[in-house]
């Protein structure tokens, strides 16, 4: 059965459970202090881990991945201020105006008439994806004059009414309105694959990593078995050495060797330590107060995997699944779309507007409402022209397909790196393989030929120094097999970020 690593911020069911506040951002913030660390330093706890396993931690609390898991969200906001734009907007006013006007009489005498009105109104007004503007209004108001001129006092209106304004060259069509959406959920798209990327390049990190730690423990048993054979020779010779049969030079060489052994052993238990400690570093390990000193244990052991390569294909999956790449085509069709408004601001303004609506009027607004009808109307239609003067639009129309031109020689070269990139990782990984067939049959034989040397020296044909050497010989080739092993390996983690299948080869499946 697969194993699939769902990676949600802050939680992954793959992931071992961790002390409580030590996920995702809170995490970070809030990281234990340095007694956390002092008091489990003297504890002798094992942790039993599998590839999976690092995996999942590499994907928990993983700065880089946080920071790029935080774009994404930016860029979703992004995206709902711009479709924001297209709600409507719900207003309301209330206003009071006296207004005392002077009235002259006979006999250059004045009077005068006051008006006084309270205004209200209400409405929604907003924008379609068209590009056309409409607003809806009730409007209201109460006229009380002193001296009286309307055989009602106070009087009041009432008007409901409808404005609706349409481009019909700048800012018209449905794609010039949606731009800033489309623009937006785009650079979601980049934010998303560029986390993508981030994650692909950690778990690399994190396979070789395991890989080396796994390796650096076969070397440690190569340096003791190649210390296993010198004792057995040297217990050997003691015996030859105590009958008379070989001299104290080579009784001495051989001690000589069982030292150098010796100190080999002990580089080979530091590099495990080492390696161990590189492990635990990728796969934050060493943020846990609890694990960053366990002895880890691995529950799995790498697969080579022989794996055949095909050009075409490599380079089919390349520019389907390379995060790196779809990023830059997404940033081209960002780019079209900068074109596009650019040329759009280069139109002259020509708005069609018009506005309809109905009037009643009444004792009280009640009555104002109750004589609303459509004999009693006002409407308006009319064009509006607008056109700026200089050249900036045209300036800034040639700026952005100037911007476009670089993208795509931008675009261009990097089709040319990653066709580069694969075909180099290819043939790395063949090269690879080639050294690590060889490597396994230089080892086999070496093995054939150090077990004939053990014969002919059990049967005195053969020198103490000579045999010390075929051990070397030995010892070597198994070095430079495993060291082989481990390049191929590698080669093959580099090819799959090369093709952008990292995740899926390992079913990791990023979640938002």
């Amino acid at each position: 059965m697969k194993r699939i690593l769902l990676f949600i911020l802050g939680a992954l069911a793959a992931a071992p459970a961790r002390p409580a506040g030590t996920n995702g951002i809170e995490g970070i913030i809030g990281h234990p202090g340095p007694s956390a660390f002092i008091g489990s330093a003297l504890s002798n706890r094992v942790l039993r881990i599998g590839m999976v396993d690092c995996v999942a931690w590499t994907l928990q609390n993983n700065s880089e991945i946080i920071i790029k898991k935080i774009e994404p969200m930016l860029r979703e906001d992004d995206e709902k201020i711009a479709r924001a734009a297209f709600e409507p907007n719900f207003y309301a006013s209330l206003q009071k105006r006296v207004a005392n006007s002077p009235v002259p009489l006979p006999m250059n005498a004045y009077s005068s008439v006051v008006d006084r009105a309270a205004e209200a109104g209400a409405g929604i007004a907003g924008r379609l994806t068209s590009g056309a503007r409409y607003q809806l209004d009730l409007l209201g108001s109460r006229n009380d004059d002193d001296p009286a001129t309307m055989p009602v006092n106070p009087v009041y209106y009432a008007e409901p009414k409808i404005t609706v304004s349409q481009p019909l060259f700048k800012g018209a069509g449905f794609e010039v309105n949606r731009a800033e959406i489309v623009i937006a959920a785009n650079f979601l798209q980049m934010a998303s694959k560029d986390l993508r990327n981030t994650a692909m390049l950690s778990v690399s990190r994190a396979i070789i990593a395991y890989n080396n730690f796994c390796y650096s423990m076969e070397y440690q048993s190569i340096a003791a078995a190649s210390l296993k054979r010198a004792q057995d020779l040297l217990a050997i010779n003691t015996e030859r050495h105590a009958k008379g049969i070989i001299s104290s030079v080579e009784l001495l060489e051989t001690e000589t060797a069982v030292a150098e052994r010796e100190k080999a052993v002990i580089v080979a238990e530091a590099l495990v330590a080492k390696t161990e400690d590189e492990l635990k570093l990728v796969t934050n390990l060493v943020d846990d107060p609890e694990l960053w000193n366990a002895r880890l244990e691995l529950i799995d052991r790498p697969r080579v995997e022989l794996r055949q390569t095909d050009l075409a294909r490599s380079l089919r999956a390349a520019f389907e699944f390379r995060p790196d790449y779809q990023i830059k085509m997404i940033e081209l069709r960002n780019r079209d779309i900068a074109v596009m408004l650019a040329k759009d601001s280069k139109l002259p303004t020509v708005d069609l507007f018009g506005s309809y609506g109905m009037n009643g009027w009444g004792a009280d607004f009640g009555g104002a409402l109750e004589t609303i009808e459509p004999d009693n109307s006002d409407w308006v239609v009319g064009l509006k022209f607008a056109k700026p003067w200089g050249g900036a639009e045209s300036a800034r129309y040639d700026q952005r397909k100037r911007e476009k031109m670089r993208a795509l020689l931008e675009a261009k070269r990097l089709e040319q790196n990653i066709i580069l990139d694969v075909r180099n990782r290819i043939r790395e990984v063949e090269t690879q393989r080639r050294q690590m067939d060889a490597a396994a049959h230089a080892k086999n034989m070496q093995a054939k030929n150090y077990e004939a040397q053990r014969e002919r020296y059990a049967a005195g044909q053969t020198s103490t120094h000579d045999m010390l050497d075929y051990q070397e010989r030995v010892a070597t080739s198994e070095t430079d097999y495993l060291k082989a092993v481990v390049e191929y390996q590698t080669a093959l983690v580099a090819l799959d970020n090369a093709e952008g299948v990292t995740l899926a080869k390992h079913n990791i499946a990023l979640e938002d």
